[in-house]
């Protein structure tokens, strides 16, 4: 059975979108994440104190887990 097609244009192999929106997210999700551990970086740097950081780097890896968890549904692997 043939692909489903817009406009007789199967979606699956069309070259003009070269990042879907599953990887708009990842990549969104991780620079977050890397901000989130810059500014406890900094915290630390200034206060001494590791529990923001410790903070910090719990959230990013809820977060990281999440937005992996949403890529490979959206991809369905």
């Amino acid at each position: 059975m043939p692909a489903a097609t817009v406009d007789g244009v199967d979606p699956a192999v069309n070259s003009t979108d070269t990042v879907d929106d599953a990887t708009w997210m990842l990549a969104l999700s991780i620079l977050v994440i890397a901000v989130l551990v810059g500014v406890g970086l900094l915290q630390v740097y200034l206060s001494g104190d590791y529990g923001s950081f410790f903070r910090s780097i719990g959230i990013g890896l809820l977060l990281l887990l999440f937005s992996v968890g949403f890529y490979r549904k959206w991809h369905g692997t």
